[in-house]
């Protein structure tokens, strides 16, 4: 049959189906969507004070650059970062034998995994590559002109949800649990986008990008409540407001009824608990996660939308100035759209098999396998009717606010410091940051940023070098958790947020000079 040709392995079925939980338990989400992660964020922010940069105007479309600039062909910018408010440690322990296991192992106490986890589990992949950018002076400005592919990804859990794991029934009279705001969201889109910056007077810088934007694939799944109550016989599950959206031009996704795929949970049990071959009602018509495909002759863009950055500079003197941004103010309609909901009770068999136990025998199970056993039990928990396919839905991007200020040495122009508030706007997958910074450019074709951040996701260092004498720049920075690691696993044991920006790019025309000198004022 059609549906049992694999044509394509799909990310959505790996993580939508396997790969949830082996996500949180790797501190990132690597993607949620179809194809390669490529992610919507935006520069490392390390190079916001760096006036040298070549892709400043990414984070502000005010800022204009020193020269004129062409990009190596997908290596212009490449930005990778990674955020979450719970670590690895928070998942992954140690036995008493040195080896590693799940917090669903018996040697974990459920006080000892439940008093390091966050109320809520945050989780996040950004990464974004420029395929081709070109920057130049005319026009009484600066221009921009740039196509990129970006991608954003992120989950959003409660920790009732990992209780519910770990203890199940923790009473002979059964136990409760009420799982609200489960959110997974992946947004993938390819951007052509032309900015214009121009000097107002000797103070006041503006700018402005208007974005194309192609929509490549979108999944989105929120879960308002799982009321669950897990007794001795049974474990009854009833969703609350279920939805699940996956968009992608040549998807396909087929229902247990059309490919007779089933699950052993999808049978009717006799009276022993041996499995009858009588199926559970409604489960014909549950997604089949196993046998989302792509029909390769079929593919290409499967949306549009427009978005729009805003950005101002103030130079207040010789050693201050002030600036803010906003990004992403746009949408994107979706097209090839197929709906799945979940309102219906059902029987869940629980964990099974999990919590192994050390015998001193081969048997025991290794860390790769315990994980993937949770993780497939933790899939059948989502449970999606089918509701329609071939539909349309718009959904907005998350815009993000930047607010930042810069102090010049006098004695020493070559010296800045910056402080930099960054806002996402996202729902539940909002967060803040504030970072600070100093800046430093003892040559005119060198210099470096410093950085401190304080976000949801914990504290992070980092630096970043950019080397632009005349025709060339290349640049490399990194952001790191300023967290405790774990060597067994090399990751942060707790939250954590970490960014990686690198870029080569060809520079043209003399330095750019001011149009216009700044007036002294009094100092603050």
């Amino acid at each position: 049959m059609r549906y049992r040709q694999k044509i394509q392995q799909s990310y959505i079925t790996k993580r939508m189906k396997t790969n949830v939980l082996a996500i949180i338990l790797s501190g990132a989400v690597a993607t949620l969507a179809i194809g390669d992660a490529m992610a919507q964020t935006q520069n490392s922010r390390s190079t916001y004070f760096l006036e040298g940069s070549t892709y400043r105007h990414e984070l502000n479309p005010a800022f204009m650059g020193e020269r004129g600039y062409v990009s190596f062909p997908g290596l212009g910018n490449l930005t990778i970062g990674a955020q979450s408010t719970g670590g690895v440690g928070d998942f992954i322990f140690k036995k008493a034998n040195g080896d590693l296991t799940t917090f669903m192992n018996e040697e974990v106490s459920s006080a000892e995994f439940l008093k390091g986890l966050p109320k809520r589990l945050k989780v996040g992949v950004n990464v974004d590559e420029s395929i081709l950018s070109l920057g130049f002076h005319a026009w009484g400005g600066f221009n921009t002109l740039g196509i990129s592919v970006k991608s954003n990804a992120n989950v959003f859990m409660p920790d009732e949800l990992f209780k519910f794991m770990k203890n199940g029934v923790a009473s002979e009279t059964g136990s409760s649990y009420n799982v609200k705001n489960v959110n997974i969201v992946s947004t993938n889109y390819a951007e052509i986008a032309f900015g214009h910056a121009r000097e107002i007077n000797e103070r006041l810088t503006v700018g402005a990008k208007v974005k194309a934007l192609v929509g490549l694939a979108k999944a989105t799944m929120h879960i308002d409540e799982l009321n669950i109550l897990a007794s001795q016989d049974q474990w009854t599950i009833t969703p609350k407001n279920a939805e699940l959206y996956m968009s992608a031009k040549g998807l396909i996704v087929p229902t247990k009824g059309e490919t007779g795929n089933y699950q052993e949970d999808d049978y009717i049990l006799d009276a022993n608990g041996d499995r009858t071959p009588i199926l559970k009602d409604g489960t014909d018509g549950q997604i089949s996660y196993d046998d989302i495909d792509f029909d390769t002759d079929n593919l290409g863009p499967t949306g549009f939308g427009m978005a729009i950055d805003l950005g101002a500079t103030y130079k207040l003197n010789d050693e201050w100035t002030f600036s803010a941004s906003l990004l992403d103010l746009g949408f994107i309609s979706w097209k090839n759209t197929t709906k799945g909901t979940m309102s219906k009770d059902f029987t869940f068999d629980g964990f099974s098999d999990i919590s192994v136990k050390d015998d001193g025998t081969d048997n025991n199970k290794k860390l790769d396998t315990q994980v993937d056993e949770l993780v497939d039990d933790l899939a059948d928990l989502a449970k999606f009717d089918k509701a329609g396919e071939g539909l349309k839905r718009t959904t907005a991007l998350a815009a993000t606010l930047h607010l930042g200020a810069q102090y010049t040495l006098p004695a020493y122009d070559r010296l800045s410091f910056g402080f930099l508030s960054t806002t996402r706007m996202q729902g539940k997958h909002s967060w803040t940051e504030a970072h600070v910074s100093a800046n430093v450019a003892p040559l005119s074709w060198f210099e470096a940023s410093v950085n401190y951040a304080l976000s949801n996701f914990g504290s992070d260092a980092g630096i970043m070098l950019n080397f632009h004498p005349r025709g060339f720049n290349f640049f490399i920075g990194a952001d790191v958790p300023m967290c405790k690691y774990e060597p067994a696993y090399y990751a942060p044991i707790s939250r954590a947020a970490v960014n990686v920006n690198m870029g080569i790019n060809f520079t043209f025309g003399p330095k750019h000079k001011r149009k216009y000198k700044t007036v002294e004022t009094q100092s603050l």
